[in-house]
């Protein structure tokens, strides 16, 4: 049997214990005007099952809590505009914000790869330091390659030969 309830006004449903609605099709809850609020004293639980939970707008999707946490077995994060990742801090003591890739298989890496068709800028207000593992390079393929240090600049080859090759002319001042 059908059950249908319409009102010019509000209809209001208060229940001193739990609510319970159940359907056994898809089925929706929407408002013609106005937001539809959502408001759990102990939290709110979306479960999608084995499906995909879809939250579609052509405004502005914001998400504000405490402690964050986002896990997925793959995880994709676009935009199509000017996009930012920022940690904000206010405390008393040093704030770090982590960046990592790892793969618990023994025989495999996680890589971490970063490109852009434009420029890709790195600032610190301190120090930097960049370490490898293994062989690397710092390469550009076109125009030259300036190291600049305010209090000189130290290359060490430890117990190994330092090479300068260039089938241009080596010039070097002091």
């Amino acid at each position: 049997a059908n059950l249908d309830i319409d009102a010019d006004g509000a209809i209001t449903i208060d229940s001193g214990t739990g609510l319970s609605l159940d359907a056994g099709a898809a089925s929706n809850f929407s408002t013609s005007s106005g937001a539809l609020t959502i408001d759990g004293n102990g939290g709110v639980n979306i479960i999608g099952n084995a499906a995909e939970i879809d939250i579609t707008t052509t405004g502005g999707v914001d998400i504000n809590s405490g402690a964050f946490t986002l896990d997925g077995s793959s995880v994709s994060i676009d935009g199509t505009d000017s996009t930012n990742l920022t940690m904000t801090a206010n405390a008393a003591s040093t704030k770090t914000m982590i960046i990592a890739a790892s793969n618990s298989n023994g025989s495999n890496v996680s890589n971490i790869d970063i490109d852009a068709d434009g420029q890709i800028l790195i600032d610190a207000g301190n120090s930097l330091s960049l370490d490898a593992g293994a062989a690397s390079n710092i390469t550009t393929s076109s125009g030259a390659l300036t190291i600049d240090g305010a209090g000189g600049i130290n290359i060490e080859g430890n117990a190994a030969e330092i090479d300068i090759t260039t089938t241009g002319g080596v010039d070097i001042n002091s």
